[in-house]
């Protein structure tokens, strides 16, 4: 019995242990408790909404088990493909098991052409208030699971909220406040119908946790805010991606059981078009909205006034100089920011509105490049930085650099390619399009202007003039190139010799002069002219013309070149409209009627070449049709109307500056009227002397030039290898000695056909890729092979002795003849620099040696010389009829500078001597009576240290040194107390310079009696120079009379140049110190004298002995009393010398020195007392 008993106790014990063990097991094994799951991570990166980004989510190596998502579940519907911060997103294509139980269900892989490319069998839990999952590894790294959130709430999207301000009132200045602004974002949300329910915020900015655990409910639902500040304190700005998480929770400690998070916000300034695609020499327009408003601190001043700063977007192209020449395509903008306002306090409810800041900015992009036909690299890179708003709340737009905006140049139009307009010799002229013609006696008119080129749309173009040359045949001899407001021109008719810019207001033309008879002159938009001018005879110049189009130009031009557009047939196009048959016209029949038509009237206002003040005046200026573009750096922007790149390393020659001839409109206006005056010259009369030759037959004629041509090697290799070029010059060099029979008109065309050869290379850089050797051995041919006078290395040419210019074609044993110089040999310092002298004549040559020897005298005021210098300078040569001398200047500043100077090349021949004269005519007038020049200085004005100072202004803001000509015209005058009024004991100090050792000092004292109880004194102290070796003092005292008008003496003082106000009031001090002990003395001195005359009627001279502190010295001092005579006194010349100036020599006379006063006495009382005091050592010497 008892042994049952122990049995079935143990029986239940052992149940009672095996149901605990499987509690424990069941227990274990339970995925829905803690401790039996893993919280997956990145959760909200695994996100649908969230893209892939740098750091993608790799499921592949994930450890298998039960895994919990808190607040997410996992996808039930296909996300898209790159979506949950992966490649591959795996979702739940199942639905979900019922609480409490366990399914095994299918999970999709999402791939390029299925939602569900590859499965997955995974087991899913329902604990009833979250789901576990019991994951496994997935087949690629490039796949994850894909987890959301709960559709417990919905809507969730971050936006702007409003602008909240903060008033900061300033600690000094009253009146004056400070409005600092905050943009605030709200992460708003459609709550649940359960009004019990907390809602839990995270924000995130890019993907990093910025604020973590706001609550809010139902009723403050709009207190989910994420603030500037908040921003600012977690080191972000503009430009990020903002989005918040929002959870359901019970209570405001518990954890949210379910989240949602919202889409991904863009917070700054979003780029509308990230990639662009531009034309070349064309233009693109980026744009940008705000998706929050930009808002700065408002200024509030005293005055009721309020400001606030703007937000400017820098763009820039990346890259430095070197590297974008190589690339010769460049990126240029119209304005190098786009600016966004800001509205003030007094106008934040504007913020309200999102018309009045949701708005698209936008700036238009230019793309410029280099003249030659093909572009090595076709990308542009646009950057994009902001500026520093001020302000706090601004802090999130500052200093924000964006994502590079990338942007395309398409090269599509190929029809101006290897395209050219020309006029040679005769003139044979050639349309863009490659159409032949004539244009001879009955077509080109000589002294009209005819339209050679025009670009209406670009306000560019290029004027002819023609004269008979060899003959009756025509030639250019005048051209002008206009843009906008800026005109180039050469004209060399009728022995005229001007290479000038008549006028320059915009700086769009590029002036290259390439060698002494080359110009090359570039437009804004690329198109370029070369000019060649060729003499024939002696002095007589003709021109060569070549034009050379750009894609700007396709299908806008028009004149003689014709209508680039590839199709010859429209060439002919007259000015009204008209087109003419080119088939109806041959060599011997030219287009006559075409050419006319681009014939300007006499009188035209369109006559660049009449060179009237009035047509230049009335010129169509860039600005009203185009806008300057700007290369935009980030150190340094430049602007300007040229379309194309400068690149230095690819230009031969040197630049002719227009601004070098700028400087003064009253030269400009002179260099007109000189022009004008030589176009006057007779024609007829320079006709008479060309020389007439005897025409060849059309047979001589092919095989001079055969012969030439067929001698040249370079001529045959262009020929052969160089595309777009052609037998054009051949063809011309026989009709010209079909009707000269001149054979050196062989050379000219020759010459013509391989500096052409040249510059197709050089436009061609595909050609210069592929075949280096022959581009390099073209384009390094020297100009007409030196004339045969030097040799040629490397495109230049060392002439031999006796020969100069860029093709040793010169004789320069003697130097060039100057026939004029600029400005009439006078140079006005107020309008120009005047750093040299422009000279003109002829020749002034490369590789000439030419030497200026100058003397410089720097004339005085008395227009006598000063000083003088002479020096030698290089001759620089602008042009063939122009070169400068530079003018140096002495470190002294004189009156007036005069240079005297002749040329010379070799040291033993000269030109005459010729004189310029420097002035500044804001105040010296120039003056030449019969040849004799000299300047005057105009009323009102001091002339100091070489500068025109006007009446009465001062030395400097807080100085007392004036200009007061009455007084000093060449330096600078005291005037602190000038006064004409009534003063007690006032005192002036006059410093002057001395001359010698010794200081000679006068003091005047001027004891006035008066009807009051004050003593009206005036006393002056004046150190000035001395001309003896030893210190000698004056004492003057007048004794006035008691009348009652003397009371108020009107007294007016000037003083001389002092540096320093403090030392003036000390010297002052001192001196009237020193003026009072020795007037104390002097009088104890004479009353001695008068009580011992009295009483004991001695005539000895009585010596009084002060002590050296009385004297302000180390010396011993004598006092002798000399008599009050007129004839024997030092005196003043005048009356007035006593307060105007300080003494000088020159007012004073001698006398013997005397120690009898008895007829002191016997004048009256207000006759003066002179006392002089010889100063002795104290031996009594």
């Amino acid at each position: 019995m008892e042994r049952a008993k122990i049995h079935s106790r143990r029986k239940r014990m052992f149940s009672w242990l095996g149901f605990c063990l499987l509690f424990v097991v069941i227990k274990a094994q339970n995925p829905c408790l803690d401790g039996n799951y893993y919280e997956i991570d990145h959760v909200t990166k695994r996100s649908p909404s969230f893209d892939m980004d740098s750091t993608p989510i790799c499921d592949r190596y994930i450890t298998e088990g039960w895994y919990r998502a808190k607040s997410h579940v996992m996808s039930t519907s296909p996300p898209i493909l790159g979506k949950c911060n992966t490649l591959y997103p795996v979702w739940l294509k199942d639905p979900t098991p019922p609480d409490g139980d366990t399914e095994t269900l299918t999970a999709c892989e999402v791939g390029f052409f299925d939602d569900c490319s590859n499965t997955y069998e995974i087991d899913v839990k329902n604990c009833s208030t979250f789901l576990v999952y019991k994951l496994i590894p997935l087949d690629v790294c490039d796949a994850a699971y894909c987890f959301g959130v709960d559709e417990f709430i919905d809507n969730v999207r971050v936006s702007f909220h409003n602008i909240t301000w903060t008033e900061k009132k300033h600690a000094i200045v009253p009146g004056l406040f400070q409005y600092d602004p905050s943009v605030n974002l709200v992460c708003s949300f459609t709550p649940s119908d359960d009004d019990t329910h907390l809602y839990h915020i995270d924000w995130y900015v890019d993907n990093e946790t910025v604020i973590q655990g706001q609550t809010v409910d139902k009723s403050s639902l709009n207190d989910a805010i994420l603030s500037a500040a908040d921003l600012n304190k977690a080191g972000k700005k503009i430009n990020t991606w903002i989005h918040c998480a929002v959870g359901v929770k019970k209570s405001k400690n518990s954890l949210p059981c379910f989240s949602k998070s919202s889409k991904l916000f863009f917070a700054g300034i979003e780029i509308l078009n990230h990639t662009l695609s531009i034309e070349r020499k064309g233009k693109v327009t980026l744009m940008m909205r705000p998706t929050i408003p930009f808002a700065s601190e408002t200024i509030h001043t005293p005055d009721g006034k309020q400001s606030a700063s703007p937000l400017n977007i820098q763009l820039s192209f990346p890259g430095k100089s070197e590297a974008k020449c190589k690339r010769s395509s460049i990126g240029n903008l119209k304005k190098c920011s786009v600016t966004i306002d800001s509205h003030i306090f007094r106008e934040k409810q504007n913020y309200e509105d999102e018309t009045k800041w949701y708005k698209i900015h936008t700036i238009e992009i230019f793309n410029s490049d280099d003249e030659g036909y093909y572009m090595p690299d076709h990308k542009l890179v646009l950057r994009l930085e902001t500026n520093s708003p001020s302000g706090q709340g601004a802090m999130i737009f500052s200093d924000v650099v964006f994502h590079d905006v990338h942007i395309n140049v398409v090269d599509e139009k190929e029809a101006w390619k290897g395209k050219r307009c020309s006029s040679y010799a005769d003139p044979h002229q050639t349309t863009f399009d490659g159409l032949h013609y004539e244009c001879q006696s009955t077509g080109c008119i000589t002294g009209k202007t005819y339209i050679f080129y025009k670009n209406a749309a670009h306000l560019q173009e290029v004027q002819v003039r023609h004269e008979n040359c060899w003959g009756r045949p025509r030639c250019v001899c005048a051209v002008a190139a206009r843009s906008g407001q800026d005109v180039f021109t050469i004209d060399a008719c009728y022995r005229r010799q001007y290479i000038n810019f008549p006028i320059c207001k915009e700086n769009s033309l590029k002036v290259i002069k390439e060698t002494d008879k080359v110009y090359k002159i570039i437009f804004p938009t690329g198109t370029f002219v070369k000019v060649f001018l060729y003499n024939y005879g002696w002095s007589f110049w003709y021109i060569n013309l070549e034009v050379y189009p750009t894609v700007a130009d396709l299908g806008k031009t028009s004149g003689l070149c014709g209508v680039l557009d590839n199709d010859r047939t429209n060439d002919f196009r007259r000015m009204d409209g008209t087109q003419d048959n080119i088939y109806s016209y041959s060599y011997h029949n030219p287009p006559d009627g075409f050419s006319l038509s681009w014939q300007l009237p006499a009188g035209s206002s369109d006559d660049l070449l009449a060179n009237s003040q009035t047509v230049f005046d009335s010129l169509t200026p860039l600005s009203s049709y185009l806008h300057k573009l700007c290369t935009c750096d980030k150190d340094k922007t430049l602007c300007s109307y040229k379309q194309y790149t400068e690149c230095k390393t690819n230009v031969r020659g040197r630049e002719y500056h227009c601004v070098l001839h700028s400087s003064s409109s009253r030269r400009k206006k002179r260099d007109l009227e000189i022009l004008t005056s030589l176009q006057e010259m007779d024609a007829k009369s320079v006709e008479q002397t060309r020389v007439k030759r005897q025409a060849v037959s059309e047979v001589d004629a092919f095989n001079i030039c055969d012969d030439a041509f067929q001698q040249s090697a370079h001529y045959n290799i262009c020929l052969q290898v160089v595309p777009n070029f052609t037998n054009e010059t051949f063809a011309n060099c026989i009709n010209d000695l079909t009707i000269t029979g001149d054979h050196n008109l062989t050379q000219l065309h020759l010459d013509t056909g391989l500096v052409q050869c040249q510059t197709y290379i050089l436009l061609n850089s595909t050609f210069a890729n592929e075949h280096p050797d022959i581009a390099a051995f073209i384009t390094n041919l020297c100009p007409n092979n030196c004339s045969s006078n030097g040799i040629c290395t490397s495109g230049n040419c060392t002439c031999n002795d006796g020969y100069g210019g860029s093709d040793c074609s010169f004789d320069v044993l003697s130097p060039p003849t100057i026939t004029r110089l600029s400005g009439d040999g006078v140079c006005d310092k107020s309008s120009a620099s005047c750093d040299d002298i422009t000279l003109y004549g002829n020749y002034f040559l490369e590789n000439m040696r030419t030497s200026c020897f100058v003397t410089r005298e720097e004339n005085n005021e008395n227009n006598t010389v000063a000083l003088s210098t002479s020096y030698n300078t290089k001759l620089e040569e602008r042009t063939l009829f122009e070169g400068y001398c530079s003018l140096e200047y002495g470190s002294g500043n004189s009156w007036i500078t005069s240079f005297q100077f002749n040329l010379s090349n070799d040291g033993t021949q000269f030109t005459d001597s010729h004189t310029v004269y420097i002035y500044q005519s804001a105040c010296q007038t120039f003056n030449n009576e019969s040849g004799s020049v000299y300047f005057t200085l105009q009323n009102g004005f001091c002339y100091i240290n070489g500068t025109c100072i006007e009446r009465g202004t001062f030395k400097s803001n807080e100085s007392c040194w004036q200009c007061l000509p009455l007084i000093n015209t060449f330096d600078w005058t005291w005037e602190c107390n000038t006064t004409e009024t009534t003063e007690p004991a006032t005192t002036s100090f006059h410093p002057a310079s001395s001359t010698s050792s010794a200081d000679l000092t006068t003091t005047t004292f001027h004891p006035a009696s008066s009807t009051s109880s004050a003593d009206l004194t005036t006393t002056s102290f004046h150190p000035a120079s001395s001309t003896s070796s030893a210190d000698l003092t004056t004492t003057t005292v007048l004794m006035a009379s008691s009348e009652t008008d003397q009371a108020s003496r009107t007294t007016k003082k000037y003083k001389n140049r002092h540096e320093d106000t403090k030392e003036v009031l000390r010297l002052e001090v001192i001196g009237l110190s020193v003026a009072v002990a020795v007037f104390a003395i002097m009088i104890l001195f004479v009353t001695g004298y008068m009580v011992k005359h009295k009483l004991f009627s001695k005539s000895s001279i009585n010596k009084l002995k002060p002590t050296p502190e009385d004297i302000g010295g180390d010396s011993k001092t004598t006092v002798i009393i000399g008599i009050s005579n007129p004839d024997d006194l030092w005196l003043f010349q005048k009356s007035d010398q006593l307060y105007s100036r300080p003494p000088v020599s020159h007012f004073i006379y001698d006398m013997p020195q005397t120690n009898d006063l008895r007829r002191l006495y016997e004048k009256p009382a207000a006759q003066p007392v002179h006392i002089y005091v010889k100063q002795q050592d104290f031996h009594g010497n």
